[in-house]
C-alpha cells in the first residue's frame, strides 16, 4: 500500500493542486489591474503543467521536511508524485532491505556560487519561477502585492542513474502513483519577502544581510531556507547553514525497460559485457577513493589544508556512498574532513563539523563538556587563519605547554603565544576552558618554552615580564623577587638555560639565586664548579646585606651540597667555608665555626666520616 510522508513533510500539505479551488480566479475585474485574460495565454493554459516546471525550488518546506528528505537522499533515490502544482515525495517508494536498489546520490558537486535573485510582480512570473509557491503567495500576487526570492547555490548533488523505469517501479509495491523522480537536488540557502517591507530601496539583495545585502531588511524575509547571511563563496560548502535543499531536478519515468536489468539477465552478450564493465568501473574507483583518502592524511600531516580539502572532494566523487563520504557527519571520514578545514584556515566550520562528527559516536556518551574538550584540543592543534579571540587565546596557552612539555618549538612561536596571551587575557570571557589561562600559569609554560628553544636571555625576559604583571595584579610581593624567579625559569631542574647563559637584563642577585637554584640540582664536579664560579662573579658585584643574605646563604649551601653528592667532600668543606662569609650574619665568624655548621648539617652526613 502506497505511504506518503507525514503533512509536515509534504508540499500538499501545504500548497493545493491547481484548479482546487484555492488559486485565485482570473477575471477582467482585479483590483491589482493585472489582466483576466491570463488564463487563455500559453503560460496561463500551463501555469500547472509538471512539463514546464521540472526545476522547482521547494520554499514551503521547514526545517523537518529538509531533514526528512536528506534522510531518504542519504541512501536511496527519492520519488515524487508531481501532478499540476501540487508535489508529493513518496517515501515508500524504496527497498528498505536492500539500500539504493534504485540507485543513490552522487557526492556535492561544489561551485562557488553568488546570491541571485528572482522577482515575482505578477502571476505570470509566480507560475513560471515559484509554481510550488501558488497556494501561499497567489492571493497575494493576484492583489498587486510584488515578491523578491534571493537564493545562493552552493553545490548539487545528482543520482547516479540518468533515468528511472516504470517497469522497475511495478515490483515494488509502494511505489504506486509515482511519475517522476529526483535527478538532481541544488544545496545552498534562500529567502523570499514581499518588497512592501523594503520600503521601495534599490539594494542588491534585500535578504541576504552578510552576503552582500542589507541587515536592515534580514529579517523581514517571510521564508527562509538555510541561512542566506552564511553562504561565502567556496566556504559556503562547509557551513552547514548553506547546505540545504532548496530546488529540484525532477525527470519523468521512462516507460520503456530498463536496458541494464535487460543485460543482467541476458547471455554474454556485448550488452551483458557493458554492464560488467560498469561494475568494475565502480570498483576501481573505490580503489581511486583510497588513494585519495590516503593523500588527504598526508598533507593534513604536512599543514596542507587546501590540498587535503581537495584530496577529500576527489575521494567523496570516486566513492559517492554516503555513508563514507567526508561530507556526512556520521562518516568517519569528516574527522579528516574538519581537521583540514581547520588546517585551511576555516576554523569555525571545521570545529561544527567536528563536533558533529563526536555528536554520532561513542563520544557523545561522555556528555557535552567532554566534546567540546576535544574539539578544542583539536582546534589548539590545527586551527590557523582567522579565529576567535577565545580560540586564540587557548591555542596560544596549549602553544607554551606543548613547548614547555613535549615538544622544542621556534623561539618566535613561543614570544608569538605569550604576546597573544598578553593582548587577549583579559578581553576574552573566562569559562571552564580559559579559567586556568593566567599570568601565573604562563609566567611558568612562556619562559619553559623559550628554555626548551634554547632562547635563555628571552626565556628570563619573560620571566621578569610576566612576574611584575602578576605582583601587580595579584599583590604578591615575592612574585618577582630574585629567589622566585629561578623557579620559573627553571622548572624541576630540567632546562638546559643555566645562570651562566643569561647575559643580558639579569641583576648580580637575581644571577646568583639563578645559580644557587642551578647547584641544587646536583651534577658532577664540572658542573659544580662551573656553577660555584659563575655565583661567585655574581655575588662580587653587590654588598652583602639585609636583602641579599638568605640568597647568599642559599647559595653556600647548595654549592657545597653539590660537591659532596659529586664526592668530593674536601671540596665541599672548602667551599662551605670560604662561601660562608657572604651572608653579612657570618661576616666575623671562624673557620672553625664555620666547619661546625657544616658538620651539624644533614645535607653533609654523606661526608661525615671523609
Amino acid at each position: 500500500m502506497k505511504r506518503v510522508l507525514p503533512a509536515s513533510f509534504t508540499v500538499v500539505s501545504i500548497l493545493v493542486a491547481c484548479g482546487g479551488g484555492r488559486i485565485p480566479a482570473v477575471g477582467p475585474d482585479r483590483e491589482s489591474g493585472q489582466s483576466g485574460l491570463m488564463d487563455k495565454t500559453f503560460a496561463g493554459g500551463n501555469k500547472c503543467n509538471p512539463k514546464n516546471h521540472e526545476r522547482p525550488f521547494v520554499i514551503e518546506w521547514d526545517a523537518t521536511d529538509m531533514s526528512q528528505f536528506e534522510a531518504l537522499t542519504a541512501s536511496d533515490i527519492v520519488f515524487v508524485k508531481y501532478q499540476g502544482c501540487d508535489l508529493k515525495i513518496v517515501d515508500t517508494c524504496k527497498n528498505d532491505s536492500v539500500k539504493g536498489q534504485l540507485g543513490s546520490y552522487r557526492a556535492v558537486d561544489w561551485t562557488s556560487g553568488s546570491v541571485e535573485k528572482i522577482d515575482i510582480t505578477n502571476e505570470g512570473e509566480l507560475y513560471a519561477k515559484l509554481p510550488l509557491g501558488v497556494a501561499t503567495l497567489g492571493a497575494r500576487v493576484s492583489a498587486g502585492e510584488a515578491f523578491r526570492m534571493e537564493y545562493f547555490v552552493s553545490g548539487t548533488r545528482s543520482a547516479t542513474r540518468p533515468a528511472q523505469y516504470k517497469a522497475d517501479l511495478d515490483k515494488i509495491p509502494g511505489c504506486k502513483g509515482v511519475t517522476h523522480f529526483v535527478y538532481a537536488f541544488n544545496l545552498g540557502a534562500f529567502a523570499l519577502g514581499s518588497n512592501k517591507n523594503v520600503k521601495g530601496e534599490a539594494n542588491a539583495t534585500f535578504w541576504g544581510a552578510g552576503a552582500g545585502g542589507s541587515s536592515k531588511y534580514a529579517s523581514a524575509a517571510e521564508k527562509k531556507g538555510g541561512l542566506l547571511s552564511s553562504c561565502r563563496g567556496e566556504s559556503a560548502k562547509e557551513i552547514e547553514t548553506c547546505k540545504t535543499p532548496i530546488r529540484l531536478t525532477l525527470r519523468e519515468l521512462e516507460d520503456a525497460e530498463n536496458p541494464d536489468a535487460k543485460a543482467a539477465i541476458a547471455p554474454e552478450t556485448p550488452d551483458a559485457k557493458n554492464l560488467a564493465g560498469k561494475v568494475d568501473q565502480k570498483m576501481k574507483l573505490n580503489e581511486k577513493a583510497q588513494g585519495h583518502l590516503d593523500s588527504a592524511n598526508q598533507k593534513l600531516v604536512a599543514r596542507d589544508g587546501k590540498g587535503c580539502l581537495a584530496e577529500l572532494d576527489e575521494k567523496d566523487k570516486a566513492d559517492p556512498r554516503p555513508i563514507v563520504l567526508s561530507t556526512n557527519p556520521k562518516s568517519y571520514h569528516s574527522q579528516v574532513r574538519a581537521l583540514c578545514l581547520m588546517a585551511a584556515g576555516q576554523c569555525d566550520p571545521g570545529k561544527l563539523l567536528l563536533r558533529k562528527q563526536l555528536e554520532s559516536t561513542e563520544a557523545s556518551t561522555f556528555g557535552p563538556q567532554h566534546m567540546d574538550g576535544v574539539v578544542t584540543g583539536y582546534m589548539t592543534r590545527y586551527c590557523q587563519g582567522k579565529m576567535s579571540e577565545r580560540d586564540q587565546l587557548l591555542q596560544a596557552s596549549n602553544e607554551l605547554s606543548m613547548g614547555w612539555n613535549v615538544t622544542r618549538k621556534e623561539p618566535g612561536v613561543c614570544k608569538a603565544a605569550i604576546a597573544t596571551f598578553l593582548k587577549l587575557r583579559k578581553s576574552v570571557k573566562e569559562d571552564d576552558e580559559t579559567k586556568n589561562i593566567t599570568v601565573g600559569n604562563i609566567a611558568t609554560t612562556g619562559p619553559g618554552c623559550l628554555v626548551k628553544a634554547g632562547d635563555c636571555n628571552g626565556a628570563w625576559a619573560a620571566v621578569k615580564d610576566l612576574t611584575k604583571i602578576e605582583r601587580e595584579e595579584t599583590g604578591n610581593v615575592h612574585a618577582d623577587a630574585p629567589q622566585t624567579l629561578p623557579n620559573r625559569y627553571s622548572p624541576m631542574h630540567a632546562a638546559t638555560c643555566h645562570a651562566k647563559d643569561v647575559t643580558v637584563g639579569i641583576s648580580p642577585q637575581e644571577k646568583l639565586a639563578l645559580a644557587a637554584h642551578d647547584l641544587d640540582g646536583g651534577g658532577d664536579l664540572k658542573y659544580c664548579r662551573e656553577g660555584i664560579e659563575v655565583g661567585k662573579a655574581a655575588a662580587g658585584g653587590f654588598t652583602a646585606g639585609r636583602e641579599t643574605d638568605s640568597i647568599a646563604s642559599s647559595f653556600q649551601i647548595k654549592a657545597a651540597k653539590c660537591l659532596a653528592k659529586a664526592g668530593d667532600c674536601s671540596a665541599s668543606r672548602k667551599a662551605f667555608v670560604e662561601l660562608g662569609r657572604l651572608p653579612s650574619w657570618n661576616a666575623k665568624l671562624t673557620d672553625d665555626a664555620l666547619l661546625k655548621q657544616y658538620s651539624s648539617n644533614s645535607d653533609f652526613n654523606v661526608c661525615k666520616d671523609k
